[in-house]
């Protein structure tokens, strides 16, 4: 099934009207049902549509959304990759699955100030400093997702001491401050 949107919560909306309930991750290389708490046999499952969506100067942003069908647990459910990073963690066999059938639509963003109502920070920008951004992973203050689910990385500002939506090309660069949440306490500073 080919998908006509300008964007994620867009595509979101319209897949759930389709009945894709169930939220996937991928953790560890594996696809997961988070209602379920288990792992999806990458055999069983049937990627029934997948999206890119690029967006920015030379494409420096993307987002990827896939339409799975279960056929072991008969459910559907969506994986939504809002930052373009599942190529590089899956394994070669769900990577592969994913990938197949995908296509790419460019949506004409460049140069929005926000994303999902978050400040949106721009390659140029982060090149001026850095270390100014860093890549929170897994903290329990992240902002509401606006496609129903919840975020897992987040990019935050250091010296605004907030929440911002960093760009696809960002998240590639090797400067970029990975902090994995460690505690009950936020720190107040990076």
């Amino acid at each position: 099934m080919r998908l006509r949107v300008s964007d994620v919560v867009e595509a979101v909306n319209q897949l759930v009207s389709q009945g894709y309930e169930r939220e996937y991750r991928i953790r560890d290389g594996r696809l997961f049902d988070l209602a379920l708490g288990s792992e999806l046999e990458t055999s069983n499952i049937q990627v029934d549509s997948a999206l890119r969506l690029v967006s920015g100067r030379d494409g420096e942003d993307a987002s990827n959304i896939y339409a799975i069908s279960d056929r072991e647990s008969q459910s559907k459910g969506l994986l939504v990759d809002a930052f373009d990073i599942f190529e590089e963690i899956g394994n070669s066999g769900l990577a592969d699955r994913l990938l197949a059938k995908r296509d790419t639509d460019v949506v004409g963003d460049n140069d929005v100030p926000s994303r999902y109502g978050l400040r949106k920070v721009y390659k140029r920008e982060f090149d001026n400093d850095p270390e100014r951004y860093v890549l929170r992973i897994g903290f329990p203050d992240f902002p509401d997702c606006p496609f129903g689910q919840s975020y897992s990385v987040l990019g935050f500002d250091t010296a605004e001491q907030s929440y911002v939506w960093l760009v696809t090309s960002i998240l590639r660069d090797s400067r970029l401050n990975r902090i994995p949440y460690q505690g009950t306490e936020l720190p107040d500073d990076e």
